[in-house]
């Protein structure tokens, strides 16, 4: 078997596995949960048959020599992530993968219902699963540290700690000032917005964002996701509340951040490794970069507003632009991290980073985590959940062992805004957005991000595009001159 023969029968695998999970979450009967995942676990174990055998390995190192740079990328980091698994029995990961199904199904239950109890065993299963898969890998990393470089490459819990170091000494006590300075929260952001005209909202903001049917599409789930099958296939999803219209409106431009980065990967790459391998936290820039520099500035909404407006006219008719904006930057200390605004935001990943921390630092296992998620949120965001629901099970992560994924979220959003700092020196941001020209936004970032895909490590990209290494104070800079600004208080 030589590489490609081994590439196109995983890619097949793939696209099978990634179709059924995307129905599975959106428009698949309840009822056939179960088979479905049973037929799912087994094609992951044929998966992990082919992948982890010997003539997959010997392809992958022989591809390794290959001329064409492509293929030997792709076959270093395919050999990268054989080698994470390769050690794993047969029986336990695909037992692994049947406990993933399964606890997403689980988990929708008990977050309906808000109950714990109905989940804290699965949870607890995947958190001493994840353990013993790590385990087997050779490095000899913790565990956590371990899990951290699942999502970026170097990501250390050190790297993290310091991180979020630079936020509490710099933006927590910003926070208080912005909430004492601004102005009540706007009615409009709670008011009544039925999902048909919701509907409309989307496809407005879609078509506006350059998001195309022919390559994308909008699915409605659960928990709003993002899912690519190939560079030209990208879809997302939302989810619609009739008493929080932005809600919707903003996971839709978040979603389409992280499509648009597959969707404009160089199409040279297509079906290989390097297409999709970029760090969480690379994606997370794009799709924190759109969301909030983009989609919450005044300048994108300038030629955007009146369309919006005509839609929902008995809810933003008598809304100036100013106010709308205020709106929807509004800073308050929030239950649900998705609908969290930006200075509050990295709070909210800071106390699930503390939890993880907690799980896989410390050994503690699933049961009590519910509380000691509450004392976290009440230490950190000064609130309690009302629920678990608001609380431990709000998010679909834990669900499928995605442990160490949270801090990409935070330092996405920071890894943006240097990237912002780049693009300025290039473009003029406000004036293309006030001329509506989103083009012109995603010309230069497939041009310096976008087209790479995964072939540049995340801190070389960040080296290459920024001229200069990670700096947060970027980030922070950033926040305290966009919320001074707002509130009309001195920026300091």
């Amino acid at each position: 078997m030589n590489f490609s023969e081994l590439n196109n029968k995983l890619n097949a695998y793939s696209l099978a596995l990634t179709t059924m999970s995307f129905d599975a979450q959106t428009i698949a009967p309840k009822m056939g949960d179960a088979y479905r995942n049973s037929v799912m676990s087994f094609l992951s174990g044929e998966y992990f048959s082919l992948f982890t055998s010997h003539e997959a390995y010997v392809a992958l190192t022989d591809a390794l020599l290959n001329e064409d740079p492509i293929i030997a990328k792709s076959a270093a980091q395919m050999l990268e992530s054989l080698n994470k698994i390769k050690d794993i029995p047969y029986d336990e990961y695909v037992a692994f993968e049947n406990l993933k199904l399964a606890s997403h199904n689980v988990w929708a239950d008990s977050r309906k219902n808000k109950d714990y109890s109905t989940f804290v065993e699965n949870l607890n299963e995947l958190i001493t699963s994840h353990r013993n898969v790590i385990s087997y890998r050779p490095n000899g990393a913790s565990i956590y540290d371990a899990s951290l470089d699942d999502y970026e490459k170097g990501l250390t819990i050190n790297i993290v700690d310091n991180f979020f170091t630079t936020i509490n000494d710099k933006i927590v006590p910003f926070i208080d000032k912005v909430i004492e300075n601004q102005a009540p929260r706007p009615a409009f952001m709670s008011a009544f917005v039925s999902i048909s005209k919701q509907r409309e909202i989307s496809e407005l903001v879609m078509t506006h964002l350059g998001y195309s049917i022919d390559f994308g599409l909008l699915g409605e789930a659960e928990h709003p996701f993002s899912s690519t099958f190939s560079i030209n296939d990208t879809r997302i999803t939302t989810t619609y509340h009739e008493n929080d219209f932005t809600q919707s409106i903003f996971s839709i431009i978040h979603e389409i951040g992280h499509s648009m980065y597959n969707h404009q990967v160089n199409p040279e790459f297509e079906g290989y490794a390097i297409a999709d391998s970029m760090s969480m936290s690379l994606h997370e820039s794009q799709s924190r970069f759109l969301e909030n520099m983009i989609g919450r500035s005044a300048a994108f909404w300038t030629p955007l507003y009146p369309k919006l407006q005509a839609i929902i006219p008995d809810v933003l008719g008598s809304v100036s632009l100013d106010e709308f904006i205020r709106g929807i930057n509004f800073v308050e200390r929030g239950a649900i991290r998705i609908e969290a605004d930006e200075l509050t935001y990295p709070l909210h990943i800071l106390v699930r980073y503390n939890i993880e921390k907690l799980m896989f630092v410390e050994a503690h296992d699933a049961h009590g985590l519910d509380q000691k998620f509450a004392d976290e949120m009440a230490r950190i965001l000064k609130l309690t959940p009302a629920s678990v629901s608001e609380g431990i099970l709000q998010d679909i992560h834990w669900s499928d062992a995605s442990f160490g994924y949270f801090p990409t979220y935070a330092l996405g959003t920071a890894y943006a805004a240097q990237f912002m700092a780049a693009m300025e020196k290039n473009l003029d941001v406000e004036q293309t957005l006030r001329d509506g020209n989103l083009s012109l936004i995603f010309d230069w970032l497939r041009q310096n991000i976008h087209q790479f895909g995964g072939s540049i490590e995340t801190q070389d990209l960040i080296l290459k595009v920024c001229g200069e290494a990670f700096n947060p104070n970027y980030y922070v800079n950033y926040l305290i001159s966009k919320y001074s600004t707002l509130v009309g208080i001195p920026f300091e």
